[in-house]
């Protein structure tokens, strides 16, 4: 557990004001609600399709023709939410000796955070940008049965499994579909690879990029390729490899495109790719076993609206309760909310890993 200022010093020339703290250089989170679509719904609620029809128009004419049954495909699926939690409690006494404790209420309220600098500016802030990153975590990369390494799983020993568990996430679902339809996926070998640095030097060989992803366009369900909607989201090492494979082999810049704070976009044969760095920083962060990645090298082809998650509120991050318990002396903050994802048509999408 992260200690508060343990490495910021509390001499009376040094920094005095909360304020003055300037945040380190951090990486910029895409938006999650534009790499899918966010449903509200209630745990269990169905979502039905209709498919095709039975083929129809038989050889033959005249009369008496024999009748013949018809129907339509058709399937249902059913949401299921997951429950997650922030419980935290602060003693005033964990923040005494550090920089912190100039913000400190004094007298008889001198535990009472609510109201003062720390609240405002630290804890807040960061609590709201980890809610922002625990919904990335819970809606691509849940497992409700994830394991760590020792356990025979992909979560590295030293994190918790719990924050994995509570729904399934898009990366499971997408997974056991490829492995139910192999058809629906392009091999990436150097995710195979036994080193971070054999990784690297694989899926930076000549032709391998752009192999793979001409590999997604040639064998792609027909109506993706011709959903004008349809994009390919993208790990950031996937990405740089394409631009890089483009520049070495044929002499090509492929430009990026920032459309938003967070959101690199370029085109690939006409196909909007999308770079989803956050996804390289949670599997360095999560699915790292100290000499390889978990599958670092990963891209979906799909309709973001075929890419769903849902929750029964009105959003997926739900507010603070932050109060002060004047008999226990301590600070809590709680907050709690459902999430749960779907693939909506299993076989529209194509993916690579």
């Amino acid at each position: 557990m992260t200690k508060w200022f343990e490495n910021i010093s509390v001499d009376p020339k040094d920094v005095t004001d909360l304020k003055e703290l300037i945040p380190l250089s951090i990486d910029q989170d895409e938006d999650y609600q534009r790499f899918t679509a966010l449903k509200k719904v209630r745990n269990g609620d169905p979502v039905a399709f209709l498919g095709e029809g039975d083929d129809v128009g038989l050889a033959g004419s005249g009369c008496d023709p024999e009748y013949q049954e018809y129907g339509v495909a058709n399937s249902q699926k059913r949401w299921a939410l997951g429950d997650w939690q922030i419980p935290l409690k602060i003693c005033y006494e964990s923040l005494q000796g550090t920089i912190a404790e100039y913000s400190l209420k004094t007298g008889t309220p001198v535990g009472d955070l609510t109201s003062t600098e720390f609240m405002t500016y630290i804890l807040r802030p960061a609590l709201e940008r980890q809610m922002k990153r625990m919904i990335w975590r819970f809606g691509w990369f849940g497992d409700t049965a994830a394991a760590n390494l020792k356990d025979g799983g992909t979560i590295k020993d030293t994190v918790k499994k719990e924050l994995f568990t509570t729904c399934d996430g898009l990366f499971k679902r997408i997974f056991a579909q490829g492995t139910a339809n192999p058809d629906q996926v392009s091999t990436i070998a150097a995710n195979a690879q036994a080193s971070y640095k054999a990784q690297k030097s694989a899926i930076l060989g000549s032709g391998v990029a752009t192999g793979i992803f001409d590999d997604m366009l040639m064998n792609a369900d027909s109506r993706i390729t011709s959903d004008g909607s349809a994009v390919i989201l993208t790990t950031k090492g996937l990405a740089d490899a394409l631009t890089y494979d483009l520049k070495e082999k044929y002499k090509v810049i492929m430009p990026w495109e920032t459309l938003f704070e967070g959101l690199d976009v370029a085109k690939y044969n006409g196909v909007t790719i999308a770079r989803v760095s956050i996804w390289d920083r949670m599997i360095r962060a999560y699915e790292n076993n100290g000499t390889v990645l978990n599958k670092p090298y990963r891209a979906v082809y799909a309709n973001i609206n075929n890419l769903q998650t849902a929750t029964d509120a009105d959003g997926l991050i739900s507010d603070l309760d932050i109060w002060f318990d004047k008999k226990e002396r301590r600070n809590y903050v709680y907050s709690t909310g459902r999430i749960g994802t779907m693939i909506l048509e299993d076989d529209m999408f194509h993916a690579a890993y």
